[in-house]
């Protein structure tokens, strides 16, 4: 699905949202800015040891296996649940054959899409996987969120998961 022009608040805008948390499975947004054929070769994988980012790794195997290249990305890594952290994530992609590079940096709540994009750039990333919607609605909508930040200003192809 493309995204819409962030700056309008119109149906183009709302559709993407409403169908990652209608659709059942996994959604790839391409940015509006995005030009040139689509690829995958070096893909970021967002972590935080979710249900949802668990969802999204899964969702996108066939993405993964098919990568050049794999980076995972974790933002405040002192927050993922131990069982969950992102060295077993690297663990568990290396018994499958698929090694990854580890990126890994403490962030403000504030600064966590921007962070993102940033690795992205600097890795030079084709792709991100990530869960969509790991909060509320509600919260998303007061507090905001990466998920809706993402929406706004994209400047990769994301594959989400909800």
């Amino acid at each position: 699905m493309s995204q819409g022009d962030p700056e309008g608040d119109t149906f183009d805008n709302r559709l993407p949202k409403e169908l990652l948390l209608q659709a059942g499975g996994p959604l790839l947004f391409i940015p509006y800015t995005f030009r040139g054929a689509f690829k995958a070769a070096r893909v970021g994988i967002c972590w935080d040891g979710s249900r949802l980012a668990a969802r999204a790794l899964r969702d996108a195997m066939p993405f993964i296996t098919d990568a050049a290249a794999l980076t995972t990305i974790t933002l405040n890594a002192s927050e993922v649940p131990p069982d969950a952290s992102p060295e077993r994530l690297l663990t568990h992609l290396a018994r499958k054959g698929l090694p990854a590079k580890a990126v890994s940096l403490q962030a403000d709540r504030s600064d966590l899409q921007a962070s993102i994009l940033s690795i992205a750039a600097d890795e030079s990333l084709d792709l991100l996987i990530m869960g969509g919607y790991g909060h509320s609605r509600l919260q998303e909508t007061v507090f905001g969120g990466v998920t809706q930040e993402m929406f706004r200003s994209m400047t990769v192809p994301v594959m989400m998961s909800h």
